[in-house]
């Protein structure tokens, strides 16, 4: 059995999640340095989904304070999140390859979204590579509208900017 575990992400964690960044985004990935300069930010919030085994949980599956810190277990993913105000960004989220399909992505934007309601924000933004047709469809089920465009914002490719209305 295998459970998922979604925590801040300490800043020792920085270089794995960099290396998986450029693997997964290539040439418009984060830098290790853009990592820790976002990190230092006020109003952001990083967040990383870790995979643990049956061996690190608990017999229901979930993982105790004790037994799982932010740097046991498995990369899954990771979202980094910023706010000010009334709105909030997702800067960025990616699931690592093993993890795709599995709902780790799901997890992570809910969890994002649950940070910027928490310190008040009533509107999330995102931007998402058009051709990135899994995305597109996991924002879109959550509610995210498309608002406009931003023409070779990535190599290639137009960015869909996208927004969701989460104030009551």
């Amino acid at each position: 059995m295998t459970s998922t575990t979604i925590a801040e992400l300490p800043w020792w964690d920085l270089a794995e999640v960099a290396d998986h960044d450029a693997a997964i985004f290539g040439p418009t990935a984060w830098t290790l340095g853009y990592y820790w300069s976002v990190k230092a930010q006020n109003g952001t919030v990083m967040l990383a989904a870790r995979t643990a085994s049956a061996g690190e949980t608990d017999v229901d599956g979930t993982a105790t304070d004790s037994e799982f810190t932010a740097s046991t277990g498995e990369l899954a993913g990771w979202i980094v999140m910023s706010g000010a105000g009334a709105e909030a960004d997702v800067m960025t989220i990616a699931t690592t390859e093993a993890a795709r399909g599995t709902g780790i992505g799901r997890a992570l934007l809910q969890a994002g979204i649950n940070w910027a309601k928490d310190r008040g924000s009533e509107i999330v933004h995102l931007e998402v590579d058009e051709r990135n047709a899994a995305a597109l469809g996991m924002y879109a089920s959550f509610g995210f509208e498309e608002w406009g465009r931003r023409p070779d914002y990535y190599p290639g490719a137009a960015g869909i900017l996208m927004r969701l209305r989460i104030g009551d």
